[in-house]
C-alpha cells in the first residue's frame, strides 16, 4: 500500500458554516479508518468540510445510515465479517433502505474478491479500488468524483421535489379570484418551497391598469411574510427601508431582477400591464442553495400567470360589482352582500333613495359634472353610513342602502342622518348644488324570507309613492302600496292599443263670472270610457299614465283635441278662454312647448285665450323648469291658475314672487263653508290676500245657491260648480251655451 496519505496535509483555514459533507467509513480495520482520517484531514469541497462516520462491520453501518439520511458517500470494504459482507450491505442500501442518493466506493485487500460488473450496474457503485493502488491522492479524487455525482442526484431529486411543489402550487395560484388571496397564496406557497421561513413581499396592482398605464403611486404591498408581515397595504412609495424600497421600484421599472446584499428582487412580467414584484429577503447565493435558479424562474413565472389572470378576474368583478362614476357597489355587488348578511340575527333594511330633480342639474352642467355630483352624493352617504352593510349605485340618480334593521336603524333615525348629511350644498367648480333627497324603505319581518330582489322591489314602490304623493320626502313599504301600483298598471294598460283599448274624450265644465254670472271659461277635462261603454275614474287613470310615462302622449292628445273643438264651439264670444291641466311629469318633458304650439297652430287659437292650470307642488319644488314653462306661456299671452289651493302647501309666501295669475279655491272648503266656520274663515282668508296681490279668484265645487252668494259677497271673480253645469261633451255644451244667453234665466 503506498502510504502517502500520510504526507503532510494542507487544510484550509477558511471557516465556513456551511454543513459539512458526511462520509462513512464502513472497514472491519481500524487502522483503515485513522488512516483514511489522516488523509482527507482539512480538505473542503465547495467550502464545506468533511465529517467522516465509521463502522467496522456491515452491521454498524446500517445502523448509522438510518440515523444520517444525508451521508453524501459511503467507502464500503467488500471483506468484513463475511466474504461478501460489503457486497450485502450494498444490496442493503439500495434495495432496502432506498437509498439511491449515497454515493458508494468499493475497497478490498484482496483482488480476488473484486465485484462483478453487473453488480456495479445493478447497485450503482460508482467505484472500486483495491486498497494497496488507493494513493492519497487517488482517495481525494475519488471521494470529490462522488461528492459530485452525489450533489447532481439529490439536486435531480431536489428539483423533482421542486417542480412537483411547482405543480401543485401553480394549480393553487391561478385558482385565486381575489388580488389579496393570490398574493397570500403565493408566498405561503414559497415558503413551503424553500422549507423555511421568508422575509418576503409580493408588490403590484389590485386591478389592471386602464388604457394600458398606471400610476406608480397605486403600486401596494399585496402580501408581506416574516418580519415584513406590517408593510401590508403599503405604497411601495412610502416602504421605509431604502434598499427595499429601491430594489422593487428599480425591479418595476426596468422589469428586471435586481440584487442587492441583503435581498433579491424579481419582474412578475405580465402581458396585461399588470407590473409587479416578487421581493425575498435572502441573498441571491443562499436563494441558489435553498432553491436552484431555474426552480426559483419558474416559480416566479406561474406567479406572473396567476397574477394577470387574478387581475383580469378583478378586473372583471369590477366591471360586474363597482360602479365606474361612484366607485360604490352595482346593483349586482348589491345582491351578492344581501347573499352575505341575508339570515342573522338582525332583520335587513333596505333603502332606495334618488335625487330630486337631478335632471335639471344634468341639463345645467351637463352629464360629465352631473357624473362628479353623483360621486360626491355617493360619498356623502357612505360618510353618513359607515355602518351600512353595502351601498350601491342602482340607476342614474338612484341609490341603494342595504343596514342592519331593527333597532340598529330606526326609519325616522335614517330619514334624519340623510336630511343632516345634504343640509350643506355640493361643491363642484364655482357652484354650489343643493340636494335634497327622497327614500323608499323595505324591511322584512322577523317571519319573512324575502329575497334582496323582494325587498328592492318594495323599497322601490315605497319611493314610487313618495314620487307620486309629493306630500314627504320618504315612505315605508305596505303591501296596500303594491296593490296600487299593479292597479296602476292594470289601468295604464287600458290605454295601449289592442282589442281593449280605452277610448279617450273631452270633456267641458263651464267656469262662470261671479258678477253676472256669464260664461268666462271652459275647463277641459279627460274622460276615459272602455270599449263596453263604462267610464273610468278620471284621476286614477291620469295617475297610472304619469307612473307608466303615457302622460305626454295623452296630453299631447288632450291639447290637440280640446283646442280644435273649443275653437269650434258657437255662440261664445272671444273672450271666453280655455283651461287646460298640465301634469308635473307632462311640464318635465322637453316636448311641451311644441305640443301646444302646433296644438294652438292647427286650431288657429291665439295662446292669449289659454289657462293653464298646475298644482301647487310644481311652484314649491321650484324647478327651473317648470318656471321657465309657465313664464313662456304667460309671455305668450296665456295665464296661470294655481288648482286646487288650499290643499297641499298652502304657503302664500310664493305668491308674490312666482308666475302666477290666479288662485283655485278647493272644492273641500267651499262646499262645507256654510256649515264649518274654520272652512270659511280659510276661504275669506285665500281671497283677501289674492285680492292683495292682484290674483283672481275661482271657487270650485260651488253646488248650492248658498255657496254662490257667499261667493259673490265675499268678492270671489269666478264660479265653477254643479250648481251652473257638470262637465259635458262638446255637443251637450250647445244647449247650456243657449241658456245662459236666454234673458232672465236662473241657475239653482
Amino acid at each position: 500500500m503506498v502510504m502517502d496519505f500520510l504526507a503532510p496535509s494542507e487544510p484550509n483555514p477558511k471557516k465556513n458554516a456551511s454543513a459539512p459533507w458526511k462520509i462513512l467509513i464502513v472497514d472491519d480495520d481500524p487502522d483503515v479508518h485513522e488512516v483514511t482520517k489522516i488523509a482527507v484531514g482539512g480538505y473542503e469541497f465547495e467550502d464545506r468540510p468533511f465529517e467522516l462516520l465509521h463502522a467496522l462491520s456491515a452491521h454498524e453501518a446500517r445502523q448509522i445510515l438510518v440515523e444520517h439520511e444525508d451521508v453524501a458517500v459511503a467507502l464500503v470494504d467488500v471483506v468484513m465479517e463475511s466474504d461478501t459482507a460489503g457486497l450485502g450491505l450494498v444490496g442493503w442500501i439500495r434495495s432496502e433502505l432506498g437509498n439511491h442518493f449515497t454515493r458508494l466506493i468499493l475497497r478490498t485487500g484482496q483482488p480476488g474478491y473484486a465485484p462483478q460488473t453487473d453488480v456495479i450496474m445493478k447497485f450503482d457503485i460508482d467505484g472500486y479500488t483495491e486498497k494497496a493502488e488507493l494513493s492519497r491522492t487517488k482517495l481525494i479524487t475519488a471521494i470529490v468524483t462522488a461528492l459530485r455525482g452525489y450533489k447532481l442526484v439529490t439536486s435531480l431529486e431536489s428539483n423533482r421535489k421542486k417542480l412537483k411543489q411547482l405543480n401543485a402550487h401553480f394549480s393553487e395560484i391561478v385558482e385565486q379570484n381575489a388580488i389579496q388571496e393570490f398574493a397570500s397564496t403565493a408566498l405561503r406557497n414559497f415558503s413551503e418551497l424553500v422549507g423555511q421561513p421568508v422575509d418576503a413581499l409580493l408588490c403590484g396592482l389590485e386591478v389592471v391598469p386602464e388604457y394600458g398605464t398606471f400610476d406608480k403611486s397605486s403600486m401596494r404591498v399585496l402580501a408581506a411574510t416574516g418580519n415584513l408581515e406590517d408593510k401590508v397595504d403599503l405604497p411601495v412609495d412610502v416602504i421605509g427601508d431604502e434598499g427595499i424600497r429601491t430594489s422593487i421600484a428599480s425591479c418595476i421599472e426596468t422589469q428586471s431582477q435586481c440584487v442587492w446584499d441583503q435581498g433579491v428582487a424579481l419582474p412578475l412580467v405580465t402581458r396585461n400591464e399588470m407590473a409587479g414584484a416578487l421581493y425575498l429577503g435572502i441573498s441571491e447565493e443562499r436563494l441558489e442553495n435553498l432553491v436552484g435558479t431555474e426552480v426559483v424562474q419558474l416559480f416566479v413565472s406561474n406567479v406572473a400567470l396567476g397574477y394577470a389572470k387574478t387581475g383580469l378576474m378583478e378586473h372583471i368583478r369590477n366591471l360586474a360589482y363597482v360602479d365606474r362614476v361612484t366607485g360604490l357597489s352595482t346593483f349586482s355587488g348589491f345582491l351578492e352582500a344581501f347573499q352575505r348578511h341575508a339570515g342573522g340575527r338582525s332583520p335587513l333594511l333596505v333603502v332606495h333613495l334618488d335625487l330630486q330633480r337631478f335632471r335639471v342639474i344634468v341639463d345645467g352642467i351637463g352629464d360629465e359634472k352631473a357624473g362628479a355630483v353623483l360621486k360626491k352624493a355617493g360619498h356623502r352617504i357612505s360618510q353618513t353610513f359607515p355602518d351600512a352593510l353595502t351601498i350601491a349605485r342602482k340607476e342614474r340618480d338612484e341609490f341603494l342602502l342595504l343596514l342592519r334593521g331593527g333597532e340598529d336603524n330606526k326609519i325616522q333615525d335614517v330619514v334624519a342622518r340623510v336630511e343632516d348629511a345634504f343640509q350643506e350644498p355640493i361643491a363642484l367648480d364655482e357652484n354650489q348644488i343643493n340636494l335634497r333627497l327622497r327614500l323608499g324603505f323595505a324591511a322584512a319581518a322577523d317571519n319573512e324570507n324575502l329575497s334582496a330582489e323582494q325587498l328592492v322591489r318594495h323599497a322601490s314602490i315605497a319611493l314610487n309613492d313618495v314620487r307620486q304623493k309629493g306630500l314627504t320626502n320618504h315612505a315605508i313599504f305596505h303591501p296596500l302600496m303594491q296593490e296600487a301600483a299593479f292597479e296602476r298598471l292594470r289601468l295604464a294598460s287600458l290605454l295601449t292599443g289592442g282589442a281593449n283599448q280605452t277610448e279617450m274624450s273631452a270633456h267641458y265644465q263651464p267656469i262662470m263670472r261671479a258678477e253676472d254670472e256669464s260664461i268666462a271659461s271652459f275647463e277641459a277635462l279627460m274622460r276615459f270610457k272602455t270599449s263596453s261603454g263604462n267610464f273610468l275614474n278620471t284621476a286614477r287613470m291620469i295617475e297610472a299614465a304619469e307612473a307608466s310615462g303615457l302622460i305626454t302622449e295623452i296630453g299631447a292628445w288632450m291639447f290637440k283635441t280640446a283646442f280644435v273643438e273649443f275653437s269650434e264651439l258657437e255662440g261664445i264670444s272671444s273672450d271666453v278662454g280655455l283651461n287646460v291641466n298640465l301634469s308635473p311629469r307632462q311640464v318635465q318633458t322637453n316636448r311641451i312647448y311644441k305640443d301646444i304650439e302646433d296644438a294652438a297652430s292647427a286650431a288657429d287659437l291665439p295662446l292669449s285665450r289659454l289657462v293653464f292650470e298646475v298644482t301647487e307642488g310644481l311652484y314649491i319644488s321650484n324647478d327651473q323648469i317648470t318656471l321657465s314653462l309657465l313664464t313662456w306661456l304667460r309671455n305668450k299671452g296665456a295665464k296661470i291658475v294655481i288648482d286646487d289651493f288650499g290643499t297641499g302647501y298652502s304657503s302664500f309666501s310664493y305668491l308674490r314672487k312666482l308666475p302666477v295669475d290666479g288662485i283655485k279655491i278647493d272644492r273641500s272648503f267651499i262646499m262645507n263653508m256654510d256649515q264649518d266656520p274654520d272652512a270659511l274663515a280659510v276661504v275669506k282668508s285665500i281671497i283677501a290676500v289674492a285680492q292683495a296681490l292682484d290674483l283672481s279668484v275661482t271657487a270650485e265645487g260651488v253646488e248650492t245657491v248658498a255657496q254662490r252668494k257667499i261667493m259673490q259677497e265675499l268678492g270671489c271673480d269666478l264660479l265653477q260648480g254643479f250648481l251652473y253645469s257638470k262637465p259635458q261633451s262638446r255637443e251637450d255644451l250647445a244647449a247650456f251655451i243657449q241658456k245662459v244667453e236666454e234673458p232672465g234665466r236662473v241657475f239653482g
